[in-house]
């Protein structure tokens, strides 16, 4: 035990240095403090009524807030992870409105998507495809199952949940919509997004960043391939250079049904990456 948070540590100083080591050990003992706020209190229990309204209403399971150290995950990527938070369905709408591109033309990838609620509230948008990648076996399960029993509008049948990890992630071909609802903290970041920024580069499409709660918006603005196209407190919205904008368009087509089983391609579990 002893030799692991040793090894963890040396680690962490070759990564951050013994400053930045001794601020990342900070901010996470801090968090479970700071959940005991007054504000932090009262902010939970009003999401935890939106989520069950949300979840008794579309026949899901998508609420709750779970740190990831209650889950079995391999590896020690899940250090970099932030707790499962489920998106408020207001803030999401809020999000794809500000996306200017047509959503028939784009694949629409969520990057940490745990339970699947953005997938969802995705779905009832008619975008090309729409993928969910979450590296957590538990969530991606109760996704699975979610889209079995959902009650909502879905304008999107190709939806497909990967359980692997984001930083061994392809992108799919053609334009796409890359979602993040903060859901890891800056070095697996830095990390996706030099995936992505070379995915962009050995095949140029139109690809825009929907970045919800953007804790780490500097690796995105010193990427050298994305600018962005509207920030606000809540969120940011960045393009690749070079990328073609178009006039936003709402949700049109399709109808209410359920996502049936069949319709979920599973992948097996990838493999978690380095901390």
């Amino acid at each position: 035990m002893f030799g692991q948070v040793l090894s963890k540590l040396r680690k962490s100083i070759r990564r951050r240095g013994a400053l930045g080591t001794v601020r990342h050990a900070a901010a996470r003992l801090a968090r479970p403090l700071l959940a005991l706020a007054p504000g932090q209190r009262r902010m939970r229990r009003l999401k935890a009524e939106r989520d069950r309204a949300f979840d008794e209403r579309y026949g899901v399971d998508t609420g709750g807030v779970i740190p990831l150290d209650q889950l079995e995950i391999e590896g020690t990527t899940w250090e970099q992870g932030v707790p499962y938070w489920g998106i408020d369905p207001d803030e999401f709408a809020r999000l794809l409105a500000a996306l200017p591109a047509r959503p028939e033309e784009f694949a629409f990838v969520d990057f940490g998507s745990g339970k699947g609620r953005a997938v969802l509230l995705a779905a009832g948008h008619p975008f090309r495809r729409i993928v969910g990648v979450e590296f957590a076996p538990e969530l991606d399960r109760v996704a699975r199952e979610n889209l079995r029993t959902y009650r909502g509008e879905v304008k999107c049948r190709d939806i497909e949940l990967v359980c692997g990890d984001a930083l061994e992630f392809d992108l799919p071909p053609g334009p796409v919509v890359c979602y993040f609802y903060n859901p890891f903290e800056g070095e697996i970041m830095a990390g996706v997004v030099a995936r992505i920024t070379a995915a962009h580069r050995a095949a140029p499409r139109d690809v825009y960043v929907l970045y919800a709660n953007p804790r780490h918006r500097e690796v995105w603005d010193q990427s050298g391939c994305f600018e962005p196209v509207t920030v606000t407190g809540e969120f940011a919205v960045y393009r690749a250079v070079g990328s073609t904008p178009l006039a936003s368009a709402g949700a049109t087509g399709g109808g209410r049904a359920a996502v049936s089983a069949g319709g979920v391609n599973a992948q097996a579990p990838g493999s978690p990456g380095a901390w």
